[in-house]
């Protein structure tokens, strides 16, 4: 009785271990769109969006033609 119960304990342990280990990564679209929300000033052409920070940094995000993101670019001043 004393296996099954240490057996048990060790299964939950090692499945929490690896439920919070595991890396939620965020799209490429759902970056832009935070970057967007947090911008200080956003400039938005046919396909580029620029966004200034207060900070003083730029970030330039370029779309394809199928709408999907193509290119980040971000410039420290």
């Amino acid at each position: 009785m004393k296996k099954y119960f240490q057996l048990t304990l060790l299964c939950l342990a090692l499945s929490s271990a690896l439920i919070s280990c595991r890396d939620e990564e965020q799209t490429q679209d759902e970056k832009v769109q935070e970057m967007i929300d947090n911008g200080d000033e956003v400039k938005i052409k046919e396909d580029k969006v620029k966004i200034e920070n207060a900070d003083g940094s730029e970030t330039k995000i370029k779309y394809d033609e199928a709408g999907n993101v193509e290119k980040i670019k971000t410039d420290d001043n």
